[in-house]
């Protein structure tokens, strides 16, 4: 599950001026990541993790020299705010990576969510494409208070101002040292197998699937959807002069075309003629297509995991 329309944590205006501060001008030469708070009063991120979710791909930023700074591939910092004792405990909650420009976005109509605040969530136009993912535990506010080589934050030292805010590269390298792990979870489903649960993973290979049936319909071809069919590829695209792609597509809401493929779709690149693999990129926010042929595929294919089915041995002894 993805958060969609996500909140600022403090009004739209807040820290326009701070933001300015000319003893802390942010600069890509000085910028080591992006920090975009969260406010659990103002968008409910309790009941985001209640349902299952894990990655946010949209935050609102204020309009200002800042947010117009951020780009494709930079770092991002979670912060979740509150009072001690809060729950969810204050604390950075997470990382991820800009997936592209700031912009203006009218999310007035647009299903409440999680937002708790309905007039904030009607102000806030101005929204960061990111693929940020959750950790498991946060590394809680008061034990990052307590570092005297941490004290210059910028949300330890101006609390109020709006996102984004910004960390310094010397900043970044010293919380690197404390950002726990991130495990890579794999789901394998009778669709295919990929990084993350299998409720986002449904969400982003939907969005990768239309990008991809568009791409193909666009160009004249005929597109027959054939992923319940367990063939190695998920659509058959025929050209108006009779050429076919037998075209697997996998999709990922960041910015690398790393996938999974399962044994049936690896042999079926080796094996079927026309066979090609779509990688859909920044699926959720801005879908971009990359196609490879099956010999490069397969070439690239390396045995990640084994299934090892031991009873048959068991029961020889």
């Amino acid at each position: 599950m993805t958060a969609r329309n996500a909140a600022a944590s403090q009004a739209p205006d807040a820290g326009r001026h701070q933001g300015s501060d000319v003893n802390r001008l942010v600069t890509v030469e000085n910028l080591g990541a992006w920090m975009l708070k969260c406010n659990p009063e103002v968008w409910d991120l309790a009941a985001f993790r209640a349902d299952g979710g894990e990655t946010i791909d949209q935050w609102s930023v204020v309009a200002n020299y800042r947010s117009a700074l951020m780009a494709e591939g930079q770092q991002v910092l979670f912060w979740v705010t509150g009072p001690a004792r809060a729950y969810p405990e204050p604390g950075l909650w997470g990382r991820g990576t800009i997936l592209g420009r700031a912009g203006y976005s009218d999310t007035t109509d647009d299903d409440p969510g999680y937002w708790r605040d309905e007039r904030l969530r009607r102000q806030s136009k101005h929204f960061v494409p990111l693929d940020l993912r959750l950790f498991d535990e946060p590394i809680p506010r008061a034990s990052l208070k307590g570092k005297a080589r941490l004290a210059d934050l910028e949300v330890f030292r101006q609390p109020q101002m709006g996102n984004p805010l910004a960390v310094t590269k010397a900043e970044l390298a010293l919380l690197e040292r404390l950002l726990p792990a991130q495990p890579q979870k794999i789901t394998v489903t009778a669709a295919g197998a990929g990084f993350g649960n299998p409720v986002t993973n449904a969400e982003v290979e939907a969005a990768g699937m239309k990008a991809v049936t568009r791409h193909y319909k666009r160009d004249g071809w005929r597109v027959q959807d054939v992923s319940k069919q367990n063939l190695g590829w998920d659509l058959a695209c025929t050209a108006p002069d009779g050429e076919v792609h037998r075209v697997e597509v996998k999709a990922v809401s960041g910015l690398v075309p790393k996938i999974l493929l399962t044994r049936n779709e690896e042999r079926a690149a080796r094996e079927n003629p026309g066979w090609r693999l779509a990688v859909v990129t920044k699926a959720l926010v801005d879908p971009t297509l990359h196609f490879f042929d099956a010999d490069t595929t397969v070439r690239a294919a390396e045995p990640f995991l084994f299934e090892v089915d031991l009873r048959r041995s068991h029961a020889g002894r």
